[in-house]
């Protein structure tokens, strides 16, 4: 361990390993001038490779007979070995070989909301089940850093709102979003036109991602010198609509998630009366997997399912 990787004494990082190339060209033409033609460079550039790579393996490597230039032992035994070596080398230097999506086993990370796990999800793992059956998701909320999580690939795509603006990060908006509210089917506000005053003075749930007061609909009050009743705070819309069967809240949340409810939980919807800022929902992904072709595959099902 720690030894220097050397040919005959020589390190290879002195080695122009180019020069394997003419050696193959020569060994198989066993003719200069033909190897040159071969490898594209003038006989003159030909002949010095040779006198390079005699030095290199301290052998004649070629030499003069009635029937022309003959390999030396030392080159004949080189042949197999140098056909393997260039063959390895040039793998490194392919292209990834294709790979199809029926096929692809792969996991990626997902950094989201529940917002946009509603938006998204149902339609993405009906593409995956169509295109890419051994594709797995890992949804994730809780990390702190996104941008470090997109860095080190604890995550390899990123949905919200507002990313941080860094250079390595590539961001692409998906579709933009309104506010709705709703209350149960039969509720007072439900029965007539929904004033600012009536509005304000209603009791309310607010979700807060976060976990934190404030909101796109409290600026707005705030801004009317207005402020609403939070009864309760979820952190999550998931068990929101459930809560307005039986009681007087009023929920202001993202227009799909209300339209997504109002079937099932029987709401009546309403738009709100004062204007509330919207919000754009965004992917976002870290140039260490821009060019990924399985990667930009997953990006293009992202933006067509919210299209």
């Amino acid at each position: 361990m720690g030894e220097i990787l050397t040919m005959h004494g020589t390190n290879l990082a002195e080695v122009d390993l180019n020069l394997l190339v003419s050696l193959q060209a020569l060994l198989e033409e066993r003719h200069v001038t033909r190897a040159a033609r071969r490898v594209g460079v003038t006989q003159p550039a030909m002949s010095h490779a040779l006198g390079r790579l005699r030095v290199v393996f301290d052998d004649a490597l070629l030499v003069r007979s009635t029937a022309g230039l003959v390999l030396t032992q030392r080159a004949q035994a080189l042949l197999p070995q140098l056909a393997e070596a260039l063959s390895a080398v040039q793998s490194v230097f392919s292209p990834p070989q294709a790979q199809t999506l029926e096929a692809l086993k792969r996991s990626f990370s997902l950094g989201l909301v529940d917002y946009s796990e509603a938006v998204l999800l149902p339609r993405l793992c009906q593409v995956l089940q169509e295109e890419a059956p051994w594709v797995q998701l890992n949804c994730r909320q809780r990390f702190t850093d996104a941008v470090g999580a997109l860095a080190t690939g604890e995550l390899d795509l990123w949905l919200g709102v507002g990313p941080p603006v860094v250079p390595e990060l590539f961001v692409q908006s998906l579709l933009t979003e309104t506010y709705l509210c709703a209350v149960r089917r039969g509720h007072p506000l439900s029965k007539k036109r929904v004033t600012l005053k009536d509005f304000a003075q209603a009791r309310h749930v607010q979700i807060a991602p976060g976990e934190t007061a404030g909101g796109p609909l409290d600026t707005a009050l705030a801004e009317r010198g207005l402020r609403r009743h939070v009864s309760v705070r979820l952190p999550h819309f998931l068990v929101a609509p459930q809560l307005l069967r039986s009681t007087e809240l009023v929920l202001t949340a993202p227009a799909r998630l209300i339209r997504g409810a109002e079937r099932s939980e029987r709401l009546h919807v309403f738009e709100p009366p004062l204007p509330i800022k919207g919000f754009t929902l965004v992917q976002a992904w870290h140039a260490r997997v821009h060019a990924d072709p399985a990667h930009q595959w997953l990006r293009a099902a992202v933006a067509s399912c919210l299209r």
